[in-house]
This record gives structure tokens, C-alpha cells and sequence, in this order.
């Protein structure tokens, strides 16, 4: 059984993980990484909860990523919409 080195792992392929994801090949192109993600889908609290009317507390200019800013038509983002901007990242 082989073992693969990894400089960094991320745990959860939500919002931050994907962005730590980002980030680590922008500052740090030497280091080797991976994300895991325990189900079979990235998004995190955006993929697992789908519920009728659920909505970020926080406005997208501030959750949003600086490398991808948030261009939605509403700055509270509903949880559909923040997950598609995350799959798209």
C-alpha cells in the first residue's frame, strides 16, 4: 500500500474549502493539496440544505469570493443561487 504525500488538506468542499482551494494554487502553486468532501456533492450547507425559502444571513458582496465577486441581482442571495455561484467557481 502506497502513501500519497499532501502539503495541505482541506476538509469540506463548501464555500471556504473551495476557496481555500483558490487560494492555495494562487499563494502557494508548490504545494500539493487535495479537498475532501464526505458526500457525493460539492456546496456544503448550500447543496445539503434545500429547503423553501432558505437564504444567506450575510450579503453576497461580503460572503462572496474577491476572485469571483457575487453579481447577482440580490445581495442576501436565496440558497439555489449560492450554490450555483459556487459550482461555477
Amino acid at each position: 500500500m502506497s502513501t500519497e504525500h499532501l502539503d495541505v488538506l482541506v476538509v469540506g468542499a463548501g464555500l471556504s474549502g473551495i476557496g481555500a482551494g483558490h487560494y492555495l494554487q494562487a499563494e502557494c502553486p508548490w504545494a500539493s493539496y487535495a479537498i475532501f468532501e464526505a458526500r457525493d456533492a460539492i456546496g456544503g450547507t448550500w447543496d445539503l440544505f434545500r429547503y423553501p425559502g432558505i437564504r444567506s444571513d450575510s450579503d453576497m458582496y461580503t460572503l462572496g469570493y474577491s476572485f469571483r465577486p457575487w453579481t447577482g441581482e440580490k445581495s442576501i442571495a436565496d440558497g439555489a443561487s449560492i450554490l450555483e455561484y459556487i459550482r461555477e467557481t
